[in-house]
């Protein structure tokens, strides 16, 4: 599929949240060629939440619409989106519940190519963004540092979880901060990424960072965090609906994508998800210095 230069392929998976519009205003606003942007919202919504009329109408934005109650969690969310990949050069998965610097477009795509032309063939540049604590009074009291990725213990023997701490001397840094880890909720990548990597939809939550950064290692992909602050992430989940509190199967459903991503992080190649095959599952462990699961 040919590239459309310069176009970003912005993929938002959503659901019952009520920071969504919020976020899509941010993304364009502070985006230095908002016409380059081509959204996909997989929003799953009560009957009763809506979209004001400029989103449906947005030119640049396309929508597909879930009844919430049919909703399989992030990773089928985040595999709806990815199908709709149309050749666009730049690819972005985000959250829902984001705000975005002043050029934050413009910082992504010339930090790619500034990892290209130093010979990372397949860079990706993602990041645990800080925190911003209240929509209604921000930009107050966000925090003004880009991050790091670092694992959490071990949980059900399995390395899944992440937690960000601030990068020292943020001031000090002239390029992006080489990373060992991803964040699946701000990932910038080629476009083609969208078909070497297919997102597991059958990863319900926990577990999807992983198995995406042992996946694309594997295929050649180089791990980078922005060396500048370019979002804010609202951690706080009052102003959004978590999945698990609406489905009564969610820890069946959990409990089946656990399974499955200890098989995947054990060495498992999953036909209709692979692998990769040019580096190797040991190489992962020892360039994130430690096992995918735990001996004990």
């Amino acid at each position: 599929m040919k590239a459309n230069n310069g176009k970003i392929f912005v993929q938002i998976p959503a659901y019952r949240d009520s920071q969504l519009v919020a976020t899509i205003d941010s993304l364009f606003d502070n985006a230095v060629a908002p016409e380059n942007l081509n959204v996909w919202i997989c929003w799953q919504h009560a009957k009763s939440e809506t979209l004001p009329a400029r989103i449906h109408s947005h030119k640049n934005i396309q929508i597909l619409d879930f009844d919430h109650r049919d909703s399989q969690g992030v990773g089928w969310a985040r595999h709806q989106l990815q199908q709709q990949w149309a050749g666009e050069q730049y690819s972005l998965l985000i959250d829902s519940h984001l705000r975005f610097s002043p050029g934050w477009d413009d910082y992504l795509i010339k930090t790619m190519l500034a990892l290209k032309k130093v010979g990372h063939k397949k860079p990706i540049i993602s990041t645990l963004p800080p925190s911003f604590f209240n929509p209604q009074t921000y930009p107050e009291e966000r925090i003004n540092y880009p991050t790091k990725i670092y694992p959490k213990p071990y949980e059900q023997g399995m390395l899944i979880r992440f937690y960000a701490n601030y990068l020292p001397f943020p001031d000090w840094l002239s390029s992006a901060v080489p990373a060992q880890f991803i964040a699946m909720g701000f990932f910038f990548s080629e476009g083609t990424f969208n078909k070497e990597i297919p997102i597991d939809p059958n990863i319900y939550f926990f577990g999807d960072d992983i198995t995406t950064a042992l996946r694309a290692y594997r295929h050649g992909y180089d791990f980078f965090h922005p060396h500048k602050t370019i979002a804010w992430h609202l951690y706080d989940r009052k102003t959004r609906t978590p999945h698990w509190n609406d489905h009564k199967d969610w820890n069946d459903l959990n409990n089946k994508s656990y399974e499955r991503v200890k098989r995947i992080l054990s060495g498992v190649d999953i036909k209709e998800f692979p692998a990769g095959k040019i580096r190797t599952h040991k190489s992962f462990e020892k360039f994130i210095g430690r096992e995918l699961l735990s001996n004990v």
